[in-house]
């Protein structure tokens, strides 16, 4: 029975063995086949490169846990490795993960002081901007889970090539890197600084795109309602800036060009009401003399309200305006279409008439 059991552990440990190995084997397999080896030195992607991958949480809410590996690359994070912005995940299975914090330290130095690198300037921006959860107090704004953080708006980077005119040019993202490669031997590291680097020299975003991703918030009537504020995005796409993005002019102004003071963050928006802001009444025409708008704006020019939302209360002289026309508009088309109608009942009944009727009644009393 000792001899049969140990030849039993015996053929076990040989399958277990030869089990692991297979495992192991096909491990390898698909490390080359996806190139995981080559991008991920955590081999992250091993799992997260799958598109079903993903969970119900707790809350019941649906969380999507794959990973677009070719756009993650081509992003300014693509040199980072997952633990440097998950920095609480050291084991697998995960278990229950924290939220990610962008204003983190990151393991590289920014280049010009040699400290570590951290978004924490534009957190600070973002902190005094409109859009901060707080008050000037510190405390938790009404409703603070409707104010944006990063993610609201940084979500997955959309890249073009460096542009005149904001228009693509073929050829020139080669071109470029081509010259990039007279000094610098690594073609991965010049690809990703071009792309880093060209996505702040112009507009992450076409202008539709930027109207569209603030329109998620500011077009959302339960919560604007929720804030007392009116839907800004109808009031501007009845503009003629507005329309002119709508059908796909890049030239046009979108909200950040009218939003953001010449040379300040583009996180750094502020109430009209303010007098840092780059819609309050005298800084408009800063604003509008843009570089890339109209250089020669004065005063005079930005003397108009961009945003008019009739209503009695905001705007009580654009209301009476309306008001005027629209009875103006109404007294004339309603006497208009009424003698139309009448003309042409008389047209197709003739002899028709209620007036005669009422000549026949007399005449028949006199007769009497």
């Amino acid at each position: 029975m000792q001899v049969a059991t140990q030849k039993q552990r015996m053929h076990a440990n040989r399958y277990k063995k030869s089990f692991l190995f297979i495992v192991a084997l096909m491990i390898a397999v698909l490390c080359v086949f996806s190139h995981v080896q080559a991008v991920d030195e955590e081999n992250c992607l091993f799992c997260h490169q799958y598109r079903g991958l993903s969970y119900i949480h707790k809350n019941g809410s649906f969380r999507l846990l794959y990973v677009t590996e070719d756009l993650y690359l081509n992003s300014p994070h693509g040199n980072l490795k997952c633990s440097d912005c998950h920095t609480e995940i050291d084991k697998f299975p995960h278990g229950e993960t924290k939220k990610v914090d962008c204003l983190t330290i990151c393991h590289i130095d920014e280049p010009s002081s040699g400290l570590p690198f951290s978004h924490q300037k534009v957190g600070d921006f973002l902190a005094q901007s409109v859009h901060s959860k707080t008050d000037p107090s510190g405390n938790l704004k009404p409703y603070a889970e409707d104010y944006p953080d990063c993610v609201t708006c940084h979500m997955d980077p959309l890249y073009r090539p460096l542009a005149f005119l904001k228009k693509d040019m073929p050829g020139l993202e080669e071109k470029t890197i081509q010259r990039c490669s007279i000094c610098h031997e690594e073609s991965a590291f010049m690809r990703k600084f071009f792309n880093h680097f060209t996505s702040r020299m112009q507009k992450l975003r076409k202008p539709r795109e930027v109207v569209e991703m603030c329109s998620s918030c500011h077009d959302n009537i339960a919560m604007m309602q929720r804030h007392n504020r009116p839907n800004v995005v109808k009031s501007y796409m009845e503009t003629f800036h507005g329309k002119a993005v709508y059908f796909g002019d890049e030239k046009s102004a979108d909200c950040t060009d009218c939003h953001v003071m010449p040379g300040e963050s583009i996180h750094a928006i502020h109430s009209m009401d303010d007098p840092a802001s780059a819609s309050y009444k005298d800084n408009i025409y800063k604003t509008c003399s843009d570089i890339d708008c109209h250089p020669d704006a004065q005063m005079n020019l930005a003397g108009y309200k961009a945003h008019v939302v009739v209503s009695s209360k905001r705007n009580p002289a654009e209301f009476a305006f309306c008001v005027f026309f629209v009875v103006l508009t109404l007294g004339s088309f309603i006497p208009l279409m009424i003698f139309t109608v009448l003309d042409m009942a008389r047209s197709v009944f003739p002899n028709f008439t209620l007036i005669k009727k009422k000549v026949k009644k007399e005449k028949g009393k006199k007769a009497q």
